[in-house]
């Protein structure tokens, strides 16, 4: 697989960093809950969301329904929510070795979130990481979408890296990123334990499972592009 990867996208959340770690979110949905005038009879089925959301990425998408003014006010929340985590949030460990692997082989990276774009780049900004780079790609609202956001996201991830499918890997820590890369056409790498364990990650359309991204690494550093392979991946 790394042979023929020329780019690596890499997922913020979770490979990255755990940005709401020790973070209570639902005290963030319960702010943008007790700002919304409460659902009416005509809007009881929507209602549901505001009444039983917990994730505010939910609650913000309802509010957007409700009004321009409430989902512009609900997403200043979510934005100063997450301006405070990225503050103590804590790099995963061997995101710099990684990022310095991808460099030194001459892979390009790109970075993707369900987070604020301006979030992610002041978080790696933050923890000298940014200039090992290159496309972020996150939110810059959080308004309903017909099309799967996560999706969309790798898929301009994609472009932005200017390579086709067949030359991207996508490393992520969820078994839904893994179907995401296969719904594009390009290859996947799972980091086993910093969400999900091996076993929810293996054998999704060809995905990799790595233990670590210290191992992974090591791996982009024995495997050069178009080179041989002479290491387990």
């Amino acid at each position: 697989m790394l042979e023929r990867t020329r780019a690596m996208v890499f997922v913020f959340d979770s490979v990255i960093c755990d940005l709401f770690a020790g973070v209570d979110t639902s005290a963030v949905t319960d702010d943008i809950r007790a700002r919304l005038p409460p659902p009416s009879p005509s809007t009881l089925s929507a209602g549901a969301a505001f009444l039983m959301a917990t994730n505010p990425l939910r609650m913000v998408a309802y509010t957007h329904e409700v009004s321009a003014a409430h989902g512009d006010e609900a997403e200043d929340i979510l934005r100063a929510a997450e301006t405070s985590a990225a503050m103590t949030a804590v790099p995963a460990p061997g995101v710099r070795q990684v990022l310095l692997a991808c460099q030194a082989s001459g892979r390009n990276v790109a970075v993707v979130g369900s987070h604020y774009s301006a979030t992610i780049e002041s978080y790696l900004d933050r923890h000298e990481l940014r200039q090992l780079a290159g496309p972020i790609i996150g939110y810059r609202h959080h308004r309903p979408s017909g099309r799967p956001m996560g999706t969309a996201l790798v898929r301009r991830a994609r472009k932005a890296l200017a390579m086709n499918p067949a030359e991207c890997t996508v490393v992520g820590a969820s078994a839904q990123t893994m179907m995401i890369a296969a719904d594009i056409g390009t290859q996947a790498i799972g980091v086993a334990g910093l969400r999900e364990s091996r076993k929810h990650l293996a054998g999704i359309n060809g995905s990799v499972v790595v233990p670590s991204l210290p191992h992974l690494a090591d791996a982009l550093a024995m495997v050069p592009i178009g080179g041989g392979i002479t290491s387990p991946m």
